[in-house]
Parts: C-alpha cells; sequence; structure tokens
C-alpha cells in the first residue's frame, strides 16, 4: 500500500507541476507575442526599437548566466526558488497591465519588463531538471517530454489568441492574464507534496570561480559540445537579426493584418511538438544524439531562407511566412532534444546548471549583437534585405558544423586528463 500510496504521489505532483508550467507558458508567450505588436502598433517602433526589446530579453543570460548557473547548482531546495521567482514575475506584470492602463507604456518599459522576464529565465532553465529530479518522477525522458509537449501546445493557443485579443482589448488585459499565469504556477508549485530536496553533490563544494571554471572545463574537454557553441554563436545572431526585423517585415513590408501576426509561432509552437516527437522516436530506434544533430542544423538553417523570400498576394506571403518560421523551429526542436542529451550524457546532471549557463550566455551574446545588428541591418539594407543576411547566416553556421563532423572531430570525448577535484571530469555524472 505504501508503494502504490508513492507512485500516486509521483504521479499526482507531475500533474500539478504541468498544469502550472503549462499556465506560466500560456501567459508568457501570450506577452511575448504581443509585446511587438504593441510596440508596432500602439508605440509606433521601427526595427531599432523592436531590436531594444529582443536585446533586453536576451541581456541576462549574458550578464548574470555563468555566477547564477553555478548558484543554481548549490541550490537545495529548488521548489522555493522556482515559487519565489514565480511570485516576482506576477508583481512585475501586474505593474505593467498599471502602466498600460494609465497611457504611461513605453518602449523602455517594455524592454526592462522583457530584462526581468529574461532574468527569470535563466534561473529557471538552472533547476528545471534538479526540480524535476527532486519529483522522483521515474523515468526523467518521459517525463520531460510530456512537460514540453504541454507547454509547446500551450505556447501556439497563446500565440493564437495574442493578435486578436491586441487589436480588440489592448495589451492590458495580456498583462493581467499573465500575472495571473504566474500566480497559478506558483500555486501549484506550493501544492506538490513531494520532497523539495536536491540530491547531495559527488564533488565537495568550492570557491564560486572554481566551480565556474569546472563548468568551463567541462565544455572544453568535450570536441562536440564546442563545435555546439560555435554553431551556436553563428546561428543566435542570425535568429535574434531575423526576430527585430520579423515584426516590421510581416505588418509594414508586407502588410499583413494584426490578426495574423501570431499564425507563424502557432504554427511554429505546433511543429516544435511534432519535432520533439519525430526526435524522440528517432533516437528510441539507435540514432545518435550526434547523428540527430547533423540532420537538425543543417535543415533548419536553410528551411529559414522561405522567411524573407515571401512575397505577393496575401495567401501567398503567409505561407512563406509560416514556413520560414515554421520549419526552422521544427528541426531545432530535435536538435534542442539531442544536445540535452549529449549534456546529461557526456557532462552529468551535478554541473548541468552552469554548463547549459554557460553555453546560454556564450550564444545569447552573439543574440545580443544579432538583434542589434538586425535592427541596423534592417534600417541600412531594407527589412527584406536585412532578412536574407541573416538567413545566410544561419545556413553558414550549418555548414561549418558539417565541416566539422566531416573532419571527424565530433567522436565520443576521451575523459579529461588530470581532473582534479576543483575541475570535475567530464562525464562522471553524479550517482
Amino acid at each position: 500500500m505504501t508503494g502504490t500510496a508513492s507512485l500516486m504521489t509521483r504521479a499526482s505532483d507531475l500533474r500539478l507541476y504541468l498544469w502550472g508550467q503549462t499556465a506560466s507558458a500560456f501567459g508568457s508567450t501570450l506577452t511575448a507575442t504581443a509585446t511587438s505588436v504593441v510596440a508596432v502598433t500602439v508605440l509606433d517602433a521601427g526595427p531599432r526599437e523592436v531590436s531594444l526589446i529582443v536585446a533586453g530579453a536576451t541581456l541576462p543570460a549574458l550578464l548574470f548566466g555563468p555566477v547564477l548557473g553555478t548558484l543554481a547548482d548549490r541550490v537545495t531546495r529548488p521548489r522555493r526558488t522556482l515559487v519565489l521567482v514565480d511570485l516576482i514575475c506576477a508583481g512585475t506584470m501586474l505593474l505593467c497591465g498599471a502602466l498600460a492602463l494609465g497611457g504611461l507604456l513605453s518602449v523602455a518599459i517594455l524592454a526592462g519588463t522583457a530584462f526581468l522576464l529574461g532574468l527569470s529565465q535563466v534561473v529557471l532553465n538552472a533547476l528545471y531538471f534538479s526540480h524535476l529530479r527532486s519529483l522522483d518522477v521515474g523515468d526523467l525522458s518521459r517525463a520531460r517530454g510530456k512537460l514540453q509537449t504541454s507547454e509547446l501546445l500551450s505556447r501556439s493557443v497563446a500565440a493564437t489568441v495574442a493578435g486578436p485579443l491586441v487589436a480588440a482589448v489592448g495589451a492590458t488585459l495580456l498583462f493581467v492574464m499573465d500575472s495571473l499565469t504566474y500566480l497559478f504556477s506558483a500555486l501549484s508549485l506550493r501544492s506538490l507534496r513531494s520532497q523539495d530536496r536536491r540530491r547531495e553533490p559527488a564533488h565537495p563544494r568550492t570557491g564560486l570561480l572554481r566551480e565556474l571554471r569546472a563548468g568551463g572545463a567541462a565544455i572544453r574537454a568535450n570536441r562536440l559540445l564546442v563545435a555546439f557553441v560555435v554553431y551556436a554563436v553563428l546561428s543566435n545572431v542570425a535568429l535574434s537579426g531575423t526576430i527585430a526585423q520579423r515584426a516590421v517585415f510581416m505588418l509594414d513590408t508586407l502588410q499583413l493584418p494584426v490578426a495574423l501576426y501570431g499564425l507563424p509561432s502557432v504554427a511554429a509552437t505546433l511543429l516544435a511538438a511534432v519535432g520533439t516527437m519525430a526526435a524522440s522516436r528517432l533516437l528510441s530506434r539507435r540514432l545518435t544524439h550526434r547523428e540527430l544533430l547533423v540532420i537538425c542544423l543543417p535543415a533548419a538553417g536553410l528551411s529559414g531562407l522561405a522567411l524573407p523570400a515571401a512575397y505577393g498576394p496575401l495567401w501567398l506571403a503567409m505561407t512563406a511566412v509560416v514556413i520560414g518560421t515554421a520549419l526552422p523551429v521544427f528541426f531545432s526542436a530535435g536538435a534542442n532534444l539531442a544536445i540535452v542529451g549529449v549534456l546529461s550524457d557526456d557532462v552529468g546532471d551535478e554541473f548541468f546548471g552552469r554548463v547549459s549557463s554557460l553555453m546560454l550566455s556564450v550564444a545569447t551574446l552573439a543574440g545580443t549583437v544579432g538583434a542589434l545588428a538586425g535592427g541596423l541591418a534592417g534600417e541600412r539594407f531594407g527589412v527584406r534585405g536585412g532578412l536574407w543576411l541573416c538567413q545566410a547566416l544561419a545556413v553558414l553556421a550549418a555548414l561549418i558544423f558539417l565541416v566539422s563532423v566531416r573532419r571527424g572531430r565530433l567522436d565520443r570525448p576521451a575523459p579529461a586528463p588530470g581532473a582534479s577535484p576543483s575541475v570535475p571530469e567530464p562525464g562522471r555524472e553524479a550517482r
């Protein structure tokens, strides 16, 4: 009976966590999708102003990612930290709603809000797997798949309704709804019955700087991760540059209706869910994580070329935008599943927070440059020309990754020689 009760508790906790994360993803996507629309249609923002909002969301990972990731590896009660983050985000969105209601909203405020939400995402991402493990869900991969699929579907619904809601009622309601979803997420976390404790680390804690260096050593010792970081730098420049110009391209250049603005995001999130399931099936059929990366990364770069090629009547232009936005996300979802598998296999959960945050910070530096450069490119060469430059860079990033594969640099890494307790040997997972 005790075992059955424990199993029921784990299942109930996983459902509660799933509901909370799904609600939070819904509200966050609703606001994120609406922010660019509000900036362009209400505040008359151009490519440069929109790029500042995009940059605001990416700066936290750049400025604080490595330190927060290292600190996250030290957190012994991850759930309590996640609840605190949800409450801070809820208060921020309520403040934005009040400012929107009073007509005081500005591009600077939207950029500041994006910065704070980006900071919360760094913490959430670093603690995600440690908290999921604390729920004792059994099959971690299957639980992660359920959560990711639910969040993706929730994001697709949010992206569908964001445009029409902005056109109908404005930004105030959206910010308030986002605040309520964060509160629901916090309540769901507080209702979990499993113990909020993290497993003890296999290696003794040292100074913050030494632990941070250990994360860097784990990346440098893995040739595949080094190659992927190079790809991530170039592709994130291209991606952020594209995002910075996409709203202006769709609403001003193509003159698409505001009500259709969220359609590409809907298709992208739905295809991301499909891509995750397809990647899981491929991996279950003994396709390796490395082989999946070789398939997905070039496909993501090539499929993005459809976006700047969008032209013609409404149906044709919209089709091209959907393809150029959604297909790269489909393949990127598979690549994300693959690289997380590489991190889990070759680095280990004990260092997941700092290693993933270090990689995120490097990619974010490129993304910040890309967001600003995308805005400048859109003004210098026109939005369509700027998008062509971004997509060409994405293809180049994939080609460089393939050249690394061809040169045989992506074999499974050997253990790092001379590893010391302050620089743990990559591949040794905490037991």
